[in-house]
């Protein structure tokens, strides 16, 4: 039952780490065994009431059941610049129009919540005290910018001082979650735009969650009582001044930092045709750069255009095809991380099949 966001293949799963045959879970939940077995059959629609009953019952949580199947997703997603231009809105603050944004490509599998930005503002100094300037508290989210034209990037640095940073087209910068900031235009017709591309790494909703239910003094005992390497919060790239082109194809490394260590922020220049290939088990979010890139996904051609932006879930074999393509990537690490690949391995590939859509009883009676 793909249409149902409960699903009864979890049940299965369920009730087998709970070691309880259906009779035994029928008990549990009050009902008939052959009405849990509707349930478990997918006879019957798995409902809140039945899973508000089942978390009652069981030390299980409601996101146990939730169906993978429900919402049909595709390999990868393109989010063409005119569907971009359509989601333009002006953002105020102060009372005076700040930002321009547009919406990116965004999946609801993908870490990326990434906006095209334009700066409203122009500034004739780079002072970080302009009163021009309207900073955010920060946010969750991690932060890989690029830039575009002349554009200011202001930031608290680790002594809770204002900065300016100066950025021009290539720029790049990393900022970390709850770091205030704000950007502004050199450009007196503020054609300068960021490329700001927010995403979740080990912090997530999940994270969120498990801190709620902790006590707070003993978590932060436990974490703060480490020594770990100092790091600044905000990485700054300028961009290089002489790009070497002897190869078909110069990958160059964008801002980076010791927080997110995993994480790849790069910009692909292809200067003859070839047949690389950025196969690997990373989200990828892709940023065209270039009048137009060919690119290669799977076993489909796809020809795109500037602004255009494609989203690959992992082990999406892409492909960049055509010389003259400017691509920007950013590729975050998937839960397919070396550890869990590991353990994979060490299941079998046989085991696997069964781990996706395992719907038995651990035992034959």
């Amino acid at each position: 039952m793909n249409n149902t966001i409960f699903s009864s293949l979890r049940l299965r799963q369920i009730i087998n780490d709970l070691k309880r045959r259906p009779i035994d879970a029928s008990k549990d939940l009050k009902i008939s065994l052959k009405k849990f077995n509707q349930y478990l059959n997918g006879r019957i629609k798995i409902d809140e009431k039945f899973v508000e009953k089942a978390v009652t019952a069981w030390p299980v949580k409601i996101s146990d059941f939730i169906n993978p199947y429900f919402h049909k997703t595709n390999q990868f997603k393109i989010y063409k610049a005119t569907d971009s231009l359509k989601t333009s809105r002006i953002m105020k603050r102060g009372g005076i129009n700040y930002y321009e944004y547009r919406d990116t490509v965004m999946d609801r599998d993908a870490p990326f919540r990434p906006e095209w930005i334009r700066e409203l503002v122009y500034v004739e100094t780079n002072s970080p005290y302009e009163k021009k300037l309207h900073w955010n508290n920060g946010h969750l989210m991690h932060q890989l910018t690029y830039f575009v034209g002349k554009v200011n990037f202001y930031y608290l640095d680790e002594n809770n001082q204002k900065k300016t940073a100066i950025m021009n087209t290539g720029d790049s910068m990393y900022i970390a979650p709850y770091v205030p900031h704000t950007f502004a235009s050199r450009d007196k017709n503020c054609k300068g735009f960021i490329i700001a591309i927010t995403f979740s790494d080990r912090i997530n909703t999940d994270i969120q969650n498990e801190i709620s239910k902790l006590n707070y003094s003993k978590i932060c005992e436990i974490i703060f009582k480490n020594k770990f390497e100092n790091t600044k919060k905000v990485t700054i790239k300028k961009y290089p001044k002489k790009i070497k082109n002897n190869n078909s194809l110069k990958i160059i490394t964008l801002a980076k930092n010791k927080i997110i260590p995993s994480v790849k922020f790069l910009e692909i220049n292809v200067y003859k045709n070839n047949n690389k290939s950025f196969y690997n088990n990373y989200h990828q979010y892709l940023y065209v750069l270039s009048k137009k890139a060919k690119l290669k996904l799977e076993n489909q051609t796809l020809n795109l255009k500037e602004n255009d932006t494609l989203y690959c879930k992992p082990f999406t074999n892409l492909k960049v095809l055509k010389k003259k393509t400017k691509i920007l990537i950013a590729q975050v690490e998937s839960n397919f991380n070396l550890k869990t690949i590991k353990q994979l391995y060490y299941i079998g590939n046989k085991n696997i099949k069964r781990l996706i859509k395992d719907n038995t009883q651990w035992f034959k009676e």
